[in-house]
C-alpha cells in the first residue's frame, strides 16, 4: 500500500516535497532511514537500493558544473583578452610558466654569485702578481745600469734636419771672414726663392691660396733635406713629422714649377738641376 501511494504520487506529477533544514541535516549525516520515516513515510527497502544512485547522479551534477565553469571562464578570458588586445593564454598556464621561471631566476642568481665570486678571486689574484711585478720592475730599474736605446732611422734624419738648420742660423748670425763668400751665398739664396711673379705665372686650380713666404719656406727645407746625397725621396707624413710647412698647394705649384718631382707613390723628390744648387747629384 505505501508502494501504490509513492508510485501513485509520482504518477499524478506532484513528485518529491524540498527537503527542509532538518532533512538536509539527517542528509548530511547519513541518516536516510529517518529522512524517510519522517518526510515519506517509505520502506527502507525501496530506498535503500537507490542510495548509490543518488550518490552517483550528485557527483557527475557536480563535475558537470566544474566543467561548465571552467569552460565559461576560459571563454570569458579569452573573449576579454582579445577585446583588450592582449596575448591569449590560460591563467593556471600562466601561473605554472611563473613558477618555471621563478625557479630559473633563483638559478641564475645563484649563477651570478658564483661568477661574481670567481671575479673577486680573479682580480685578487691579478692584484697580488700585478704588486709582485713592479716591486721586481722598480728592483731592476735601481739595480741595473741605465743604458740608452741607438736612435732609429727616422730619429737620426730628424736629428741631422735639426743640426743643419740650426748650422744655417749660426752662419746667418756670426759673421764670416770672407765677405765675398757670403755675399754670393745670399745671392744664391736670393735667387733659389720663388718670385712673386714666378708665383702668379702658376694657375690659380694648382695654387689656390697659396702664400709666397709658404712656398719658399718649404723651397728652403726641401734643399736643406736633400743637401745630403744619400737622401731617398720624402712622403708627406715624413716632411710633417720633420716640422716642414708642407700642403697639397706648394707641392702642386713647385712640381709645376718644375722644383720637386712626385712619384706614383706621392714621394717628393728634387729634380736634378736643384740637386747641383744643393751640391748634390
Amino acid at each position: 500500500m505505501i508502494e501504490y501511494n509513492f508510485c501513485q504520487s509520482h504518477s499524478k506529477g506532484r513528485g518529491l516535497s524540498p527537503p527542509t533544514l532538518s532533512m538536509a541535516v539527517h542528509i548530511l549525516a547519513g541518516d536516510w532511514s529517518v529522512w524517510v520515516k519522517r518526510q515519506f513515510n517509505f520502506s527502507l527497502r525501496v530506498l535503500y537500493p537507490l542510495y548509490p544512485c543518488f550518490g552517483l547522479l550528485y557527483f557527475q551534477k557536480a563535475e558537470a558544473d566544474i566543467e561548465y565553469v571552467e569552460k565559461r571562464l576560459k571563454f570569458d578570458f579569452v573573449a576579454n583578452a582579445r577585446e583588450a588586445g592582449t596575448v591569449e593564454g590560460n591563467p593556471v598556464q600562466l601561473l605554472e610558466n611563473l613558477s618555471t621561471i621563478k625557479a630559473r631566476h633563483a638559478a641564475l642568481c645563484a649563477q651570478v654569485e658564483e661568477i661574481a665570486a670567481e671575479q673577486k678571486r680573479s682580480m685578487d689574484s691579478i692584484r697580488a702578481h700585478l704588486d709582485t711585478t713592479v716591486q721586481l720592475v722598480q728592483q731592476l730599474q735601481n739595480t741595473a745600469d741605465v743604458q740608452v736605446p741607438p736612435l732609429t732611422k727616422e730619429e737620426q734624419e730628424a736629428r741631422d734636419f735639426l743640426c743643419s738648420s740650426i748650422a744655417t742660423l749660426n752662419v746667418e748670425a756670426v759673421p764670416t771672414e770672407e765677405p765675398q763668400t757670403q755675399a754670393q751665398s745670399e745671392s744664391q739664396i736670393v735667387c733659389d726663392e720663388v718670385s712673386e711673379g714666378t708665383l702668379e705665372t702658376v694657375p690659380r686650380s694648382v695654387r689656390g691660396n697659396l702664400k709666397l713666404n709658404d712656398l719658399n719656406m718649404l723651397y728652403k727645407q726641401l734643399s736643406e733635406y736633400f743637401s745630403d746625397k744619400d737622401r731617398a725621396p720624402i712622403s708627406t707624413q715624413r716632411m710633417k713629422k720633420l716640422n716642414m710647412k708642407v700642403s697639397d698647394s706648394a707641392l702642386k705649384t713647385l712640381q709645376h714649377l718644375k722644383i720637386v718631382e712626385l712619384d706614383k707613390k706621392g714621394l717628393v723628390s728634387l729634380l736634378a738641376k736643384d740637386r747641383e744648387k744643393t751640391g748634390t747629384k
